[in-house]
């Protein structure tokens, strides 16, 4: 007998959401299979169907979030001629936005996970963003890392605020603060 495909993506749902329930109050080691399936109403070979171990369920969904930005940002934000910057941060905010129950934790308390969320959206800074003309690749990778950094640590601020600013807000403030000036070559001390 085969399921069908929305009570296993339900199930699937079911679980994973147990399991986020319990990794905000504490970290991923102190979690057991039995707890989650128990939470989602399920036994524990139920959660065997769908993942190896808690490690697993925390990579596919890590995966899958990745997945969707990789996605939006290839099939999407790379196509274009020219970056409408706040149109598509505005896209990146709001894919992140659908996952603001997961993000502040993934982005605050997994390292691999804001490397690897950079590693999607450095091609657009370096397509759009990042002069190439008169930096070095030093230079280059210093800018990129900064505007990565600033963007995901903006975006983790403001998913674990009050939520009084508003998305369009925030918006406005990392275009504002994106937008390239001129990057003066060389200077005082160099």
């Amino acid at each position: 007998m085969r399921k069908q495909p929305q009570v296993t993506e339900q199930t699937r749902a079911n679980l994973t959401q147990a399991f986020w329930e319990l990794y905000r109050d504490r970290p991923i080691e102190k979690i057991t299979v039995r707890e989650i399936a128990e939470r989602a109403g399920y036994n524990r070979a139920t959660f065997y169907l769908y993942f190896r171990d808690v490690y697993d369920l925390f990579d596919q969904l890590e995966s899958e979030i990745l997945e969707q930005v990789r996605m939006l940002v290839q099939k999407r934000l790379l196509l274009d001629d020219t970056l409408d910057f706040s149109h598509h941060m505005g896209f990146i905010v709001e894919l992140t936005q659908r996952f603001s129950a997961y993000m502040p934790r993934l982005i605050g308390g997994d390292p691999s996970f804001g490397e690897r969320m950079k590693e999607i959206i450095a091609p657009l800074l370096d397509r759009f963003i990042i002069p190439e003309q008169g930096l070095t690749e030093e230079e280059q990778d210093v800018l990129r890392e900064f505007y990565l950094s600033g963007l995901l640590g903006a975006i983790n601020r403001w998913m674990g605020s009050s939520g009084e600013m508003p998305i369009e807000r925030l918006i406005e403030l990392v275009v504002a603060a994106a937008l390239p000036a001129q990057v003066p070559r060389g200077g005082a001390g160099y």
